[in-house]
């Protein structure tokens, strides 16, 4: 508090009273509090205003940060699509791939002479010649 002690307070309320009198001392009390108010409220009102604007300032100077890398983006993304063009699709080929159509999957290894014998006899013979494969009937006791 201004680095009064309590001893200089005692003081300077003493030097009021006698020179002002009892009478005037509440309204130049009262006086002094309206005024110390107003200051107040006019130093916040300063501080906000100031506040305020440096926030729109750099509000601002975001904003132009954010459109200059808006038009360096775009800028950078019609170069790539003028390249794209201008070579023939998003990567460049060094070499014609086959126009032959894809496999349907991995080719299976031809059979050999004995397994292509061996299936035709079993194509050829009867199904009675062959094990029974249902199962034992069971006796009855």
């Amino acid at each position: 508090m201004l680095g009064l002690g309590w001893g200089e307070i005692t003081l300077i309320a003493a030097l009021l009273l006698v020179f002002v009198g009892p009478a005037d001392l509440p309204k130049l009390l009262r006086f002094l509090g309206r005024s110390y108010g107003k200051l107040r409220r006019s130093s916040d009102d300063l501080r906000r205003t100031f506040t305020l604007e440096v926030d729109r300032v750099d509000a601002e100077a975001r904003a132009e940060e954010i459109q200059r890398r808006r038009e360096a983006l775009i800028a950078r993304r019609k170069e790539e699509s003028e390249r794209i063009k201008e070579v023939g699709g998003p990567f460049p080929r060094s070499e014609k791939l086959p126009t032959s159509p894809p496999s349907t999957g991995p080719e299976l290894p031809e059979h050999s002479a004995a397994a292509k014998a061996a299936l035709e006899k079993l194509k050829q013979k009867p199904s009675s010649d062959l094990p029974d494969s249902s199962p034992p009937e069971s006796e009855e006791p």
